[in-house]
């Protein structure tokens, strides 16, 4: 495995197998960020209009000295733009100065299912206009996509769920797993709270690698896409070099121990944006 291999959606498209993150980072800071991220061989940017920060995003996919077909851009519509999903796409696409969008997922699912499905459809019907190309989900559960595929005739291609060695999911990614939904963790070394961890720290050791090599290589390991962020560039490197050692089935089955249900984000049963 390498920062350039992909995998193979529902829809028969292709993401790769690692990206970069773009939350709370602003200004000149995420746009170098993500130049460093592309310089690095990251090929997937992860981005959201929640964020504030797509046109910076932009200035950097914009200097790209590769092809466009090369990245993956992905975005996110939020909840208040459900009753306008279209304006909220275009403007995402506007502001990162892309062509077309890769991904475009629904941010959280919000507590109100007409409005949802309403949103879902449009992203269905924006993708067979060719605006975006796949269609997804992110922080959604079980029954909401099941739903999803009740009302539509197909799983989303997508679920981007906070995951990280405290708050696995488990449950809800074996769903996915079986049914072929791709899974992007993010938060995915959760944001630091592990660099003291005995566990971690005894595997840091034996690698020759920090905590968060670790987890990442983990993620990778169990399946799912980690899109870490930073605006550091030693960081950037670092978290992209774990493609060269990896974990014993049993180092697996102990980092799955580590789940202690600490979320570190919202409900999604009850968050509504």
């Amino acid at each position: 495995m390498t920062i350039a291999d992909k995998v193979k959606m529902l829809d028969g498209k292709e993401i790769p197998v690692f990206g970069f993150g773009c939350y709370n980072s602003y200004g000149e800071e995420i746009t170098n960020a993500v130049a460093a991220a592309l310089d690095a061989g990251y090929r997937y940017i992860d981005s959201a209009a929640r964020y504030r920060n797509e046109a910076e995003v932009g200035a950097a996919l914009k200097n790209f000295a590769g092809k466009r077909e090369e990245i993956f851009v992905l975005s996110k519509v939020w909840p208040t733009a459900y009753d306008a999903v279209e304006a909220s796409v275009e403007k995402s696409r506007k502001e990162l100065g892309v062509e077309y969008l890769d991904a475009m997922l629904l941010h959280w699912p919000g507590t109100d299912e007409t409005r949802r499905l309403r949103a879902y459809e449009t992203l269905l019907q924006l993708r067979d206009k060719g605006r975006i190309g796949t269609v997804g989900v992110s922080n959604f559960q079980e029954e909401q996509i099941e739903t999803i595929k009740e009302q539509f005739g197909a799983y989303p291609a997508i679920l981007e769920l906070e995951v990280h060695p405290g708050y696995q999911q488990n449950a809800l990614q074996d769903f996915c797993a079986e049914r072929g939904i791709v899974r992007i963790a993010y938060s995915p070394i959760g944001r630091g709270r592990y660099q003291e961890n005995e566990v971690l720290q005894a595997l840091s050791r034996k690698y020759g690698k920090t905590t968060s090599q670790v987890i990442l290589r983990w993620h990778l390991q169990r399946g799912t896409v980690p899109i870490p962020k930073s605006g550091h560039k030693e960081r950037i490197l670092e978290n992209a070099d774990v493609f060269d050692f990896c974990l014993t089935e049993e180092e697996m089955e102990i980092l799955r121990g580590l789940e202690c249900g600490g979320r570190m984000g919202l409900d999604p049963l009850t968050f509504n944006g």
